[in-house]
């Protein structure tokens, strides 16, 4: 029995990151970076780099919400990590070189925003990666106009205990993920081994009814009247007999063309054994019917001596092979039914 395999969830699965509402929350993040963008032009030195480091974190903000396989790819990742480095030089060397810069910053928090959600995308290390880039640019802009190395610290704390949050978050995050997959591939191992004991005991009540129906008239016969009188009366038996041991050696083996011709073949002398060692038929349905052709084909055309059918185990160059005592070549076919080329 194949059985469906469960489909693993990541963290971005768990939080939707690619739903409609995440593309709506980043919609909203990209429009409050373009008012505070915007709503701060006559606050820095220079509009235009902050223009600019607007829409490459925009850019970048779009990214994150990508359907793409957690961990994020590297590529990706290095593009949301470069947003951050550069836009936090487009920016940081725009700002007033003394007094508070305010929302002129707005830079650090949308930064911090988006390595957040590259942590949650399983990508902490770039995240923290990214953060140091941030700090870094941010202080030496503090320290080159003369604000110093804690006038920039001050405006990084907040940030770094936002996005150790977030990687504390994308931990335990993972660990649920991990949870949800081992109960599910547990859910869908126990669903098959249920289904698979079901089939095992529709099998065993179809061949109690096989066996009902082939061998209980008979064995009443043999309890009421005592052995078979004749010849052809005890060859009904023997063939009867022949069957049922077919159906435990040979169980792939017995359709009821090759059950036929079998019964057919014995009942001209022949010696006809089926031996089923895969355990299952061949790969589809029309290399079953020409494996039953070829079978019926040998069954009818003997005579007397014996005939071998023998389904091989999975994996082997031969599938089926077919001896005849009284035929110099053996028939084989492969798995398709078809007739194995020999060299």
């Amino acid at each position: 029995m194949t059985a469906t395999r469960f489909q693993a969830v990541d963290s971005s699965q768990l939080l939707r990151l690619s739903s409609e509402p995440a593309r709506v929350v980043m919609g909203l993040f990209i429009v409050s970076n373009i008012l505070y963008a915007f709503a701060t032009l006559d606050e820095v030195k220079n509009p235009l780099p902050v223009i600019a480091a607007m829409l490459i974190v925009n850019a970048a903000a779009v990214l994150l919400v990508l359907e793409r396989p957690d961990p994020f790819p590297l590529l990706l990742t290095v593009a949301v990590v470069a947003a951050v480095a550069v836009s936090t030089l487009l920016v940081a060397f725009q700002l007033p070189d003394v007094g508070p810069p305010g929302r002129a910053s707005w830079h650090l928090g949308s930064n911090t925003w988006m390595l957040f959600f590259l942590a949650m995308r399983r990508r902490p290390g770039a995240a923290w990666l990214g953060y140091v880039l941030m700090a870094s640019g941010t202080l030496a802009w503090s320290t080159s106009v003369g604000r110093g190395v804690l006038d920039g610290a001050l405006l990084l704390d907040t940030h770094a205990a936002i996005l150790f949050v977030g990687t504390l978050f994308e931990v335990n995050l993972r660990r649920t993920a991990k949870r949800i997959n081992e109960f599910g591939e547990h859910s869908v191992a126990s669903a098959v081994e249920a289904a698979e004991g079901a089939t095992s005991a529709q099998i065993r009540l179809r061949r109690v009814l096989e066996l009902r129906a082939s061998a209980v008239p008979l064995l009443e016969y043999l309890v009421e009247h005592g052995p078979p009188p004749t010849d052809s009366a005890r060859l009904q038996y023997a063939t009867s007999e022949a069957l049922l041991r077919d159906g435990v050696r040979g169980r792939s083996l017995i359709t009821p063309r090759i059950a036929d011709a079998a019964t057919k073949a014995r009942e001209r002398g022949v010696e006809v054994t089926l031996l089923d060692d895969r355990g299952q038929g061949l790969d589809s349905g029309e290399a079953m019917v020409r494996m039953s052709d070829t079978i019926v084909a040998e069954l009818d055309a003997a005579r007397d001596g014996a005939v071998t059918v023998r389904l091989a185990p999975r994996g082997r160059p031969v599938a089926v092979s077919i001896v005849t005592s009284n035929a110099r070549d053996r028939v084989e076919l492969d798995a398709s039914g078809q007739p194995v080329k020999r060299r």
